[in-house]
């Protein structure tokens, strides 16, 4: 019982025809019971009597005329179960009656000269009319039919032609929407065939306009795997080789204290190995950090003071500074709430200021400033350090990228993990000169 497009098709058409059967009947009906319609009628089939029998001067032609007619109109209103009957009274130029319909029983009709009035025979309304000639005289009394009889006698002819009409009209839509969904089918024919990790274009002509944005959006979203599967492999790879350093360093240096006798050899291999144990640790956080802002899922928001969140976070910092002599400083406004990912946030404000200390020369300076406007939120961190190249300002959110005019050990993706938690927080980072033109500025923007 799963939707179709062919079950959808036929139930369109049968919807159209139903509508068009409707309007079909409420123009006729709105056509058989316009009374000024019907009394034109009426008048034009008295003038028309009146005109065939104008030349005759023998009262039985006349009568023989009038009657044949009547006889044949009231025959089409008995064939078609019309209420009541056409009533003609032929009259002298002396007004004496010389012909009057036989349903008409001994009824006498009364008229005007030239004008249709209202008259009551038999218990039902009719609409009379006098025709006026120079021998002859001529009365025609049509009686007014029950609208449900006009609905009643209407639909049934109009049903069957439109029944007559409903395949002639299903088959060529039919096969068009057939001949237009193959293309559809081929479609979904070449994705089945392929192997679950074949991410090669398509290579499907879509001719048709309607099938082009399809086609074009599959071909967009392969594109997009194959990059991601490529930069995750490349990912992969950089991760491995930053590893394979402090591996093999901790690898020699558990060597020399298992095999040296010399106390400083060994103090000194002990050393080294502390020292990259924290760097591979501190590579596996950022690795495990850069994993967390790469998730799709979002993590629940969390209303904030984010000014007293920066003043305790940076709290923590201060030390690192003040064994550099750098000065850290915050402007920020006295309460800043705002609802937002908070762990988010943290790794955004930890790896700027992170990488201003480590970079800034000593008694430098490393601000932090925090704007809100209209809701959005702004963090800048700057600092009057080396700076960065106008040249690798882009290169330098990308992941694993080190740039050549530095001396600081680190695994390049620091940047890397603040691009992809501002975009988390659905916003952006931009870099710019910091203090006094000097060294650099990050400016997070996030939308309210």
């Amino acid at each position: 019982m799963r939707p179709t497009l062919a079950r959808r098709l036929l139930l369109a058409l049968l919807l159209a025809f139903g509508l068009v059967w409707l309007a079909l009947m409420a123009r006729q009906f709105l056509a058989a019971t316009d009374q000024q319609d019907f009394d034109r009628n009426v008048q034009a089939l008295a003038d028309s009597m009146l005109a065939s029998i104008a030349t005759l001067e023998n009262a039985a032609e006349a009568r023989a005329v009038v009657a044949a007619t009547s006889t044949l109109v009231n025959n089409g209103y008995r064939s078609n179960q019309a209420q009541g009957a056409v009533l003609m009274e032929l009259r002298d130029r002396e007004g004496r009656r010389l012909f009057l319909s036989p349903e008409g029983g001994q009824a006498t009709l009364h008229g005007y000269a030239g004008l249709v009035r209202d008259g009551l025979l038999q218990g039902r309304r009719y609409r009379v009319y006098q025709g006026q000639g120079e021998r002859w005289t001529l009365l025609v009394a049509a009686p007014l039919q029950d609208p449900w009889w006009i609905v009643k006698a209407m639909s049934g002819g109009l049903t069957m032609d439109m029944l007559f009409a409903f395949p002639f009209v299903l088959l060529p839509v039919w096969l068009a929407v057939r001949g237009g969904l193959r293309p559809l089918q081929k479609l979904s024919s070449l994705i089945a065939a392929r192997a679950p990790g074949d991410l090669a274009p398509l290579d499907f002509e879509a001719r048709h306009a309607e099938l082009q944005p399809l086609a074009g959006a599959l071909e967009h979203m392969l594109a997009q795997v194959r990059l991601k599967l490529a930069r995750e492999h490349g990912f992969v790879q950089d991760a491995a080789h930053e590893l394979r350093t402090p591996m093999a360093v901790i690898s020699t240096q558990a060597h020399v204290l298992a095999q040296s006798g010399d106390a400083g050899q060994r103090a000194l291999a002990a050393q080294r190995m502390q020292h990259a144990i924290a760097r591979a640790s501190h590579l596996v956080g950022q690795l495990l950090d850069l994993a967390e802002v790469d998730n799709r899922q979002t993590a629940a928001a969390s209303e904030i003071d984010l000014a007293q969140f920066l003043r305790s976070e940076l709290a923590t910092m201060v030390p690192a500074a003040e064994a550099r002599s750098i000065e850290l400083s915050l402007e920020a406004p006295d309460v800043a709430r705002a609802r937002l990912d908070i762990r988010a946030f943290q790794s955004i404000l930890h790896n700027l200021v992170n990488n201003a200390l480590a970079y800034v020369h000593e008694r430098g300076q490393v601000r932090v400033e925090l704007q809100q406007q209209a809701g959005a939120l702004r963090l800048s961190v700057a600092d009057d350090g080396p700076g960065i190249p106008p040249e690798q300002h882009e290169l330098v959110f990308e992941r694993f990228y080190r740039g050549k005019t530095h001396d600081q050990p680190g695994a390049g993706l620091g940047l890397a993990i603040v691009r992809q938690a501002a975009a988390r927080l659905r916003g952006s980072v931009a870099l710019g000169a910091g203090i006094g033109g000097k060294g650099c500025r990050f400016d997070v923007t996030l939308a309210p």
